[in-house]
């Protein structure tokens, strides 16, 4: 049996954050209601590159759940809305703050409904605070959190990182975490809450060593000049001879050591700390050194060496490497209409009832017909909502 198994989840959110987490959910056993627009449907349905009739970041994001075509701006169809949350354990939101309440389908109304119902709103900058009503997107959160500042090498501006930190990090894992946490807690009270996660709050974790750093000494750290940022020759990446790129973090003695000698350079054992002047020369001297070989050759040697060393990969690299093959992190499955479609694997192992793939990303409206029968509505009623364009 999976965790969530007889949990009812309503997914009124679109895009990475509220996708990623209701997929969780989904994954761990949890029946989640994708709640979408008639005719569009979520955005990323449409969103470039498309595998056959959908956007493949839908289909990474969409596994395991039940479409439901509703128009939640009429009458009609938040009134489904409130049937569902009657009996639901949980809703998924990404509106603006106000937005749901403004419409009769905030935490305050539906609690009304179903005193046990755990309502999670997620947001950029959560429901409070001088933010809390501006959109925004990765880049700008990052940038807000001071992430961004942080991300570069010195003397350059910072870079735009194409991974989605924010989005995954910040904001969907912390909301599933979020509401599997009160899950447990209405096992134990009977009574649901709500839940405010802020995508912004949710990168504190992301940056607790540079921050301990900054408050301990009150200085701001320098851009590709900090310890895990570029300025120290143990923690960095190099360039070999056929223009690849391998990755170093000798951060402790032993491993420092181990590099020193591996590299010919016992000389530097002594200056694994050593002031910003002294890094920058081993880091010029390191570079030198690994442009004399190709990455295959190093990775060879390094290999007879007690020390943190790894590739630089590509996706295509990633997607071929050993250790990521060997755990399953990336697979293709096969949908009905749209063949082989990507999928992410769940990261974390179970021995008993591993969560992950179930069921494909569902069809817009696939399983409107059987939701709204499970809430009494009959053929002809559901024709009628049909016709008139609320589902």
């Amino acid at each position: 049996m999976l965790p969530l198994e007889e949990m009812e989840v309503i997914d009124l959110a679109q895009m990475l954050p509220g996708g990623l987490c209701t997929q969780i959910l989904a994954d761990l056993g949890a029946l989640v209601i994708k709640v979408e627009n008639p005719g569009t449907g979520d955005g990323f349905r449409n969103a470039p590159p498309q595998i056959g009739t959908n956007g493949s970041f839908f289909h990474i994001l969409n596994r395991n759940k039940k479409s439901l075509t509703l128009n939640i701006k009429t009458m009609e169809g938040r009134e489904i809305i409130r049937r569902l949350a009657s009996r639901a354990d949980v809703i998924v939101e990404n509106a603006r703050p106000g937005t749901m309440a403004k419409i009769g389908l905030g935490y305050e109304d539906l609690r009304l409904l179903n005193p046990r119902l755990i309502y999670c709103s997620l947001t950029g900058f959560g429901q409070t605070g001088p933010y809390c009503h501006r959109p925004a997107h990765d880049i700008n959160i990052l940038a807000v959190s001071g992430i961004l500042s942080l991300l570069g090498e010195r003397g350059r501006p910072p870079i735009v990182p194409a991974i989605m930190i924010s989005g995954a990090g910040g904001g969907g894992l912390n909301a599933a975490i979020g509401i599997l946490s009160a899950l447990l807690r209405r096992e134990r009270t009977g009574t649901g809450q709500y839940l405010d996660v802020s995508i912004l709050d949710g990168l504190s974790p992301f940056l607790a060593l540079m921050m301990a750093e900054y408050f301990a000494r009150r200085e701001d750290p320098v851009r590709g000049e900090s310890r895990l940022g570029g300025g120290y020759a143990c923690y960095n990446i190099y360039e070999t001879r056929d223009g690849k790129f391998l990755s170093l973090g000798c951060l402790e003695e032993k491993f420092w050591r181990a590099l020193c000698v591996c590299l010919g350079k016992e000389e530097f054992i002594g200056d694994l700390n050593a002031p910003l002047p002294r890094q920058t020369e081993m880091i010029v001297e390191f570079r030198r050194i690994f442009m004399q070989k190709d990455r295959r050759e190093w990775l060879t040697i390094l290999e007879g060496y007690d020390v943190c060393y790894a590739p630089v990969n590509t996706l295509a690299e990633a997607c071929a490497d050993p250790q990521v093959r060997e755990r399953g992190l990336w697979f293709q499955a096969e949908h009905p209409v749209d063949g082989p479609v990507p999928q992410q694997a769940f990261p974390v192992k179970f021995s008993a009832a591993q969560p992950g793939w179930r069921n494909p990303p569902p069809l817009l409206g696939q399983h409107t017909g059987e939701i709204l029968a499970r809430l009494g509505y009959d053929a002809a009623a559901r024709e009628d909502l049909r016709a008139r364009g609320i589902i």
